[in-house]
Order: C-alpha cells, then sequence, then structure tokens
C-alpha cells in the first residue's frame, strides 16, 4: 500500500511545531475555522460501505473549543500534539493520545486532526499525518487508531494517507461516535 497519493510538491507556507501544554491556552482555538458543510457520509461496515445522503454543518461551539483545548493540553505531556502555524495564525493541528490501546497494546490513537477550512486542499494535511506517523513511531506504537468523521470528504482523506479498515475496534470509541468510520494506518510502512 501507497504511503499517499502522488501529488505536486510546492513550498508550504507553514511551519509545524510540537507543542507543550503552556502553548494551548482555553482561546488557542478561538480564531480556528473548523466548518465542513457536509453533504454525503458512508453508513454501513467496510464490507458493506454505503453512501447517504445527509446533509448538515459541522462546527464546534464557544465551549467544545475549551473544552478541546484542555483536552489537548493534557495530551501534550505524554501524548503528542502538533501546531502547523502559519506565522501568527493555526493553519491545522494534529494530536495522538499517549495510551496503548488493542489486544497487544500495538495502537495509538489519533485524536484530531484537523485543518483550518482557509488551508483544506493544500496538502497540510498530509503533512500533519506524516507528523501524526513518525510521532506514533516514537512513541512505539505500530498502527494508528483513526475514528474519522464519516463525511466522504473526511473518509477519503485517511484512504489517501494509506489508513484501511480497523482490523481492531476501541469500543469506548465508537460509543462515543457511533457514525464514524473506524479506521488504521499501519506505521511499518
Amino acid at each position: 500500500m501507497k504511503p499517499f497519493a502522488s501529488a505536486t510538491i510546492v513550498p508550504f507556507p507553514w511551519a509545524i511545531r510540537r507543542l507543550s501544554a503552556a502553548d494551548i491556552g482555553a482561546d488557542w482555538l478561538d480564531g480556528f475555522q473548523r466548518r465542513q458543510e457536509v453533504t454525503l457520509v458512508y453508513r454501513g461496515g467496510p464490507g458493506d460501505r454505503r453512501i447517504a445522503a445527509e446533509p448538515f454543518i459541522d462546527d464546534w461551539s464557544a465551549d467544545e473549543r475549551r473544552a478541546l483545548c484542555r483536552e489537548l493540553a493534557v495530551m501534550a505531556g505524554a501524548g503528542r500534539v502538533w501546531a502547523a502555524m502559519e506565522g501568527e495564525s493555526l493553519a491545522g493541528f494534529a494530536a495522538i493520545s499517549p495510551e496503548p490501546l488493542g489486544p497487544d497494546g500495538e495502537y495509538r490513537q489519533l485524536k484530531e486532526l484537523q485543518v483550518d477550512a482557509r488551508w483544506r486542499g493544500r496538502g497540510l494535511g498530509r503533512e500533519l499525518m506524516r507528523e501524526c506517523m513518525a510521532g506514533g513511531r516514537a512513541m512505539g506504537a505500530g498502527r494508528l487508531y483513526v475514528s474519522s468523521h464519516s463525511a466522504i470528504e473526511t473518509v477519503s482523506f485517511y484512504e489517501r494517507c494509506g489508513c484501511a479498515p480497523a482490523r481492531w475496534l476501541h469500543g469506548p470509541q465508537i460509543e462515543l461516535e457511533p457514525f464514524d468510520w473506524q479506521m488504521e494506518r499501519d506505521l511499518g510502512s
């Protein structure tokens, strides 16, 4: 399996760096444009994947932004959190949970991979995924567990990054997000 679909190489206008808890204040996500207009989603399972029309707008409330900032600040300690900055603006971020998952502890969960709406389609998501893969390997993981939003664009992004249907399913994550598409990324390739 190819790690990423081929793409035209362009110079990146952003810098990606690993964050500490002190870098993530309560208002860190205030200017971040999360908004995603969803029209089509995947339903069913890997052997019975169907496209369904379920239009909605996915965004975060102010309270959800604050809660995510708190979660990311905690995760920045033992886990990994990265920010992609374009000047002083947050263009994207990603996070991996430190807890080993799976029958043999071979997984780490990709908790967040978000690209600001103004930066989507420019390769930033792929760069953040590369950071997550390297970070997962550094944490001793053999695979990343990805609970992907079921929007066809989001699932397609992860598939282009080499993700496949999850062989092991994380029950608590499925309970939390029952419509998410459960995927994994082998970190050996």
